[in-house]
């Protein structure tokens, strides 16, 4: 297989395990199995630039640097070394890109320099220690650490917008000690106000992503040649520049000049930018030109919900972001983001697939056109004080219901005014006394129509008298204890697959209760 595939290939780290893919087809060309026995998987990977060789950091409390030489398709790594917890948690790794054998690495606090002795199998280390009085300077956190372009120097960047330089001295050629090579640090230069939060080399620069969005280039002796600082971006997370080498200028090149004396083209490779507010960019250098890729959920997901007949996601996150997949495709298709301070809680597709009911962590409730996300209602609803936590709605969807953390529900109803269809809200009323865990929606079995449950954590299965409630009361049909001891944590119905209609109730002590619909019996 690596004579089918090409070596140059791109890698990613499962929980258990280690895996490279061919570039151009995503199969598997070899995969390392119990890469962490320990199960604490990888915190940060690491490859050499002829891709020979992995370097893995794992994500225990005690942290395991390992080389593998996967081409030689070992399940073993080739070295290890345990380093101590007085380090810090190593965050950053890389091989230093004109020699395999030295890698180096960073926590908040402490930077590693590694040397590789292939033939004996050892992996040695030198961490030199760094306090404010070593420079008589504040210092700051490490960020990132990258080798020098031209001289045998490791560079740290740090959240003071500093960069410290420590000197590589090597062992001589006679040595035949496995361990004489060290780090120490030489200097330190203040490059810049902001903090950096991203340090790489490409080419001929070193480059600094910071966390005000600016990114500059700097060359070997750390004097500026360019900077991108008029996109308004987030905070840089990271940066990837393009394999391939940048063309020549033309006659019709629109290459930025530098800022040297000389004012020559700037010429750089394209890259990708990834921001802290989970926004991927691809700047084309020639012609100056960002491009948003897309935006992804910065904070958890929360909600999920599924389209009724279409293969269609909805994922709905607490930085209030809603996104729309095609799960069989894997595509993105559409999504909204919604103002500061609206986190998404809760998401249901209507019965038809037509509606998409919201619910936000400070109380608003949307009703949003499935395929559009564009708002059904002139306004949101602002009717519950806190986090809706379910949203449901009937089955001919003329109502929806929803429920927040404050052990409330509350009723919306489609109504006919001036010939059209629009919602409007019904009424509230708080009949639990604790946390609400199911909200369902069911259906009459003598009349079609739709009737209402809820289910909380106080071991009260609630049904509501749609039919008699009106504007601003709620009327409750029975209130029906399910549990002794035990709490209920999540309640459906049961398929039809007998006459009898059930509610299946799960409850936290582990048992699973099927009740019938009507009496409320358990079965």
């Amino acid at each position: 297989k690596r004579n089918k595939y090409s070596v140059r290939s791109y890698f990613v780290m499962f929980w258990q395990g280690l895996a490279a893919f061919s570039l151009s087809g995503k199969i598997p060309v070899h995969t390392i199995f119990d890469s962490c026995p320990e199960g604490n998987g990888i915190r940060s990977i690491a490859i050499t630039r002829d891709s020979k060789f992995l370097a893995t950091i794992s994500d225990a409390e005690n942290q395991k640097v390992c080389i593998w030489k996967w081409t030689l398709a070992v399940e073993t790594p080739t070295c290890m070394l345990e380093l101590p917890k007085e380090y810090g948690f190593q965050e950053h790794l890389i091989f230093n890109p004109v020699n395999n054998k030295e890698l180096v690495s960073n926590s908040k606090t402490q930077a590693v320099y590694y040397s590789w002795f292939e033939d004996k199998g050892i992996l040695t280390h030198s961490a030199p220690l760094l306090t404010e009085k070593t420079f008589n300077k504040l210092v700051g956190k490490f960020s990132q650490s990258v080798f020098h372009l031209k001289l045998p120097q490791i560079l740290s960047a740090t959240k003071e917008g500093k960069l410290v330089v420590w000197d590589i001295h090597y062992p001589w050629a006679s040595s035949t000690s496995a361990s004489s090579s060290a780090a120490e640090p030489r200097k330190l230069v203040h490059l810049q106000k902001e903090a950096i939060t991203v340090l790489t080399t490409i080419d001929s620069y070193i480059v600094t992503g910071d966390i005000k969005g600016n990114i500059k280039f700097y060359d070997h002796t750390f004097s500026i040649v360019n900077w991108y600082s008029n996109f308004k971006l987030g905070a840089i997370r990271t940066l990837s520049f393009s394999k391939t080498l940048p063309s020549p200028p033309t006659e019709k090149s629109n290459l930025p000049t530098d800022c040297t004396l000389r004012g020559d083209l700037f010429v750089v490779r394209n890259f990708i930018i990834g921001t802290f507010d989970a926004t991927v960019y691809h700047m084309t250098v020639d012609g100056t030109k960002l491009e948003k890729l897309f935006v992804e959920p910065r904070d958890a997901v929360h909600a999920i919900s599924c389209h009724p007949y279409q293969p269609l996601i909805a994922v709905g996150s607490v930085c209030g972001i809603i996104k729309v997949w095609d799960f069989e495709k894997k595509v993105y298709l559409f999504s909204r983001t919604f103002e500061k301070g609206l986190g998404v809680q809760s998401l249901t597709y209507n019965p038809e697939g037509a509606l998409l009911g919201a619910g936000f962590t400070e109380g608003t409730v949307y009703i949003l056109d499935a395929m559009s996300l564009e708002n059904e209602t002139s306004e949101p609803f602002k009717y519950s004080r806190s986090s809706v936590s379910h949203v449901s709605f009937s089955h001919d969807s003329n109502y929806m219901a929803t429920a927040d953390i404050s052990f409330t529900v509350a009723v919306y109803m489609m109504v006919v005014k001036n010939g059209q269809r629009v919602w409007e809200y019904l009424a509230r009323l708080r009949a639990h006394h604790n946390s609400i865990r199911s909200l369902l929606f069911g259906i009459h079995l003598d009349s079609n129509e739709p009737r209402l449950l809820s289910l909380g954590t106080d071991r009260f299965l609630i049904e509501y008298n749609l039919t008699k409630s009106y504007k601003d009361h709620l009327e409750v049909l029975d209130i029906h204890r399910t549990d002794q001891g035990n709490y209920p944590t999540c309640m459906i119905w049961y398929p039809p697959l007998t006459k009898e209609l059930f509610l299946l109730i799960c409850n936290s002590g582990y048992k699973v209760k099927l009740f019938n619909a009507t009496t409320k019996m358990c079965r």
